[in-house]
C-alpha cells in the first residue's frame, strides 16, 4: 500500500464526519420535482442580450466598411496607371500647399476670404468629373493630358492669387511705414 492510501484509512473518520444537516436530502428532492421535466428553463437576460446586438451589428457594419472601401481603393489602382496616380499625388500636395498659403494670409474682408476659398474648393468638381472619366477609361491619354493640364491651370491661378496677395501686403506694409515717418 502507498503512503497516500494508508493515510486516508487512517483519516477516514475525520474525513467521513462532514455530512450535511437533517432534511437535506428532503430539500433537494422538492427543488428537483419543482423543475419542469424535459429541457432545464435558461432565462436571458435584458442587458446581455442587448450587448451581444451591439457587437453583432457594429462587427457587421465595421466588415461592411471596410469591403467597400478596399474594393473601391483597389479598382482604381488596378485601373489607373502608376505613373498617373504619382502625377496626382504630386500635384494634389503642390495644390494643398498653396491653398494653406493662401488661407493664411490676413485679408481685410472675411466675406473675401471666404468667398476665394470656396472658388478654390469650386474647382474640385471638374476634378472629379476627370477622375470618373479617367477610371472608366484608364489608358485613354486624352483623359490623363486634360486631368494633369488642370492642375497646371489650378497651380497657376493659385499662384497668382499669391502674388496678388504678396503684391498687397506690401503695399499695406509701405504705406504703413510711410505714414509712420
Amino acid at each position: 500500500m502507498s503512503d497516500i492510501e494508508k493515510q486516508i484509512k487512517e483519516q477516514r473518520l475525520l474525513l467521513d464526519s462532514d455530512r450535511p444537516r437533517e432534511g437535506h436530502e428532503d430539500r433537494f428532492r422538492q427543488k428537483l420535482e419543482r423543475l419542469p421535466l424535459g429541457r432545464p428553463v435558461r432565462r436571458i437576460r435584458f442587458r446581455h442580450a442587448i450587448q451581444v446586438a451591439a457587437s453583432v451589428v457594429l462587427i457587421l457594419t465595421s466588415a461592411i466598411l471596410l469591403i467597400n472601401n478596399n474594393s473601391g481603393n483597389k479598382l482604381a489602382q488596378k485601373d489607373i496607371p502608376a505613373a498617373v496616380m504619382e502625377a496626382e499625388f504630386y500635384y494634389t500636395s503642390q495644390v494643398d500647399a498653396r491653398y494653406d498659403e493662401i488661407s493664411g494670409f490676413d485679408f481685410g474682408d472675411a466675406e473675401e476670404k471666404a468667398m476665394l476659398l470656396e472658388e478654390l474648393k469650386d474647382l474640385k468638381n471638374y476634378h472629379q468629373q476627370l477622375m470618373k472619366d479617367l477610371e472608366a477609361n484608364p489608358d485613354d491619354n486624352r483623359v490623363v493630358s486634360a486631368l494633369i493640364r488642370h492642375y497646371q491651370l489650378k497651380l497657376e491661378v493659385m499662384d497668382q492669387i499669391i502674388t496678388q496677395l504678396n503684391q498687397v501686403k506690401s503695399a499695406i506694409s509701405e504705406n504703413h511705414e510711410k505714414e509712420s515717418i
